[in-house]
């Protein structure tokens, strides 16, 4: 089911969806999908730090660009390392 944002009146469907692919997205309701405010998505599209669209001199977020950023920030778990190997003593000869 698409999300109604506050920011508008329109339905938006969630970037995750295949229609939401390649749904563009506001700022405000890109924001509404991710943990940051939509002048902080602003400003670091202007900056050229996360990924957007500018046709028309808007900034707009397609779903991909939102799960790209979104992608960015994940932690992922550490890969376990082995123990070293260390060399063996030899045996002093008798």
């Amino acid at each position: 089911m698409p999300a109604k944002t506050e920011s508008t009146a329109r339905t938006v469907p969630f970037p995750g969806t295949d229609e939401g692919a390649y749904f563009h997205y506001t700022p405000e309701e890109a924001a509404s999908f991710l943990p940051w405010s939509a002048r902080w998505l602003r400003e670091r599209a202007y900056r050229r730090e996360i990924p957007f669209n500018g046709g028309g001199r808007r900034v707009t977020f397609t779903g991909l660009d939102i799960r790209e950023i979104s992608g960015r920030t994940a932690i992922r778990p550490e890969v376990e390392k082995k123990p070293r190997r260390t060399k063996r003593a030899t045996p002093a000869a008798a």
